[in-house]
């Protein structure tokens, strides 16, 4: 018989030899008689790795702690319910001092305690699976080092755990370094902070630093920045003082977050304040601004609304780019919410934007906002706007109180994922005429007047 060389999973081939001679295999040790024949061959071997040609048997014992000691990573091995020491290497020692054998894990590894893995312990004994924590800060004798800390179950007694598994009678204990990795991430985080920080101020510098204050319209507005981890968007507000002492109100959104939404926003803008005072109407206005946007960024679009109030008229006349409608609230405190035929968004192109007037009853209050005030992931916007109506209907006080109820009430804090910017104005009531308002009917907190292309009341929807 010959033996032939064979490839993983393939059959091996005997081949009748040639006569009573033996065939001798490279590194063969093992002699069988050949079928028919009673001739001795040898059959290989083990192979060894070494190449001597002697036989080395595979699953040789090996000296644990001779093992363990080679490894750079600081081990540890425990035994026994009080986790008893029995073994830590040389790494362990280098990194937090000489430990004793034989001592309770609790005093001779007092920084286990400080880690939160004692508990991890008890766990790998209960349950005979391994535990970890990770990016524990370990101060050691070379300063601090972050390390993330492994409990594996050691061994098996004869007596059953539990769940019927053999339970372990110790824990090895492997912290493995990761101080580069978490100070990388901590500068990486520095970083955007900083860049956070940065687009903040930028938009901040960019809004309004005071509002202009129209003799009778109370106006205020607030601006809340997203939470930490959320980029800065491009949320804007304004109100332009323009001739003959009307007043412009302007809320918009840059789509997009980070410094770029920030810097178009800027643009946009700069440019509503100089269009205000070219004393145009709404509708032309959006026109305007609808074709700088698509000259500052082709991929960039952004929503508006854009009105004037005129106080001889008692008249608001606004115009909206794609932005979510405006909220009114009567004397009687009933909302009525703006529903009337939205131009596309600024920076489409093409579009056809209309203005639109109401008169306002003294006592009337509106709010402008964004969608980050009524927009939630798990939840349709219709309801965020359905609250935003019902919270508006009780806030009751002065504009900018009225801003901070509806920032509580709409649950926006610090941690919000997405900026807002709520826009609020009242018009003070008139003692003169309060008798005649109350024989009027109280829909008519935002009568239309007769103007082309301006709608009627019944174009307004009425939220309770």
């Amino acid at each position: 018989m010959r033996w032939s060389a064979r490839l993983t999973g393939a059959p091996w081939r005997a081949v009748t030899p040639p006569g009573p001679a033996t065939a001798t295999a490279q590194g063969g040790t093992n002699t069988a008689a050949a079928a028919g024949t009673g001739e001795p061959v040898i059959v290989p071997g083990p192979r060894d790795p070494s190449g001597s040609g002697h036989p080395r048997e595979l699953h040789e014992p090996y000296d644990l702690r001779e093992v363990l000691g080679r490894i750079p990573a600081p081990v540890a091995v425990t035994h026994g319910p009080l986790h008893l020491l029995g073994y830590a290497n040389r790494a362990y020692h280098d990194l937090f001092g000489e430990r004793r054998t034989g001592l309770p894990a609790c005093d001779a590894l007092p920084e286990l305690r400080t880690m939160g893995v004692l508990p991890l312990m008890d766990q790998v004994i209960r349950s005979g699976r391994p535990r970890s924590v990770k990016a524990r800060c370990i101060l050691g004798l070379n300063g601090n080092r972050y390390y993330n800390v492994s409990c594996v179950p050691l061994g098996a007694e004869e007596s059953a755990g539990p769940a019927g598994d053999p339970a372990p009678v110790g824990v090895l204990i492997f912290a493995a370094e990761v101080t580069d990795q978490v100070l990388a991430a901590t500068r990486l985080r520095e970083a955007e902070r900083r860049q956070r920080e940065a687009a903040v101020t930028l938009q901040r510098s960019l809004l309004p630093q005071k509002l202009d204050q129209p003799a009778d319209l109370r106006v205020a507005a607030t601006y809340q920045p997203g939470g930490n981890e959320a980029a800065v968007g491009g949320d804007w507000y304004d109100v332009i003082a323009i001739d003959g002492g009307r007043t412009a109100l302007v809320i918009g959104d840059v789509m997009g977050r980070g410094l770029r939404a920030a810097a178009v926003m800027g643009q946009l803008r700069t440019a509503v304040r100089a269009y205000a005072r070219l004393d145009l109407p709404p509708h032309e206005v959006m026109r305007l601004l609808d074709g700088l946007a698509m000259e500052i960024d082709a991929n960039q679009i952004a929503t508006c609304t854009y009105a004037v109030w005129d106080p001889e008229r008692r008249t608001l006349t606004y115009a909206s780019a794609g932005h979510l409608p405006m909220l009114l609230r009567c004397p009687d405190g009933a909302v009525l919410r703006s529903e009337e035929q939205n131009g596309p968004p600024l920076g489409t192109g093409g579009g056809v934007h209309l203005s639109h007037t109401l008169r306002l009853l003294p006592g009337t209050t509106g709010v402008l906002y964004t969608d980050g005030l009524v927009e939630r992931r798990d939840e349709d916007i219709d309801q965020g706007l359905d609250l935003l109506a019902r919270t508006l209907g009780g806030a009751v006080g002065a504009p900018d109180v009225i801003c901070s109820r509806l920032l509580r009430a709409m649950g926006v804090t610090a941690e919000h994922d997405d900026d807002v910017a709520v826009l609020a104005f009242h018009l003070p009531a008139d003692p003169e005429s309060e008798q005649d308002r109350c024989e009027q009917d109280t829909c008519e907190a935002a009568e239309s007047l007769p103007v082309d292309i301006h709608p009627s009341l019944d174009s307004l929807s009425r939220e309770v």
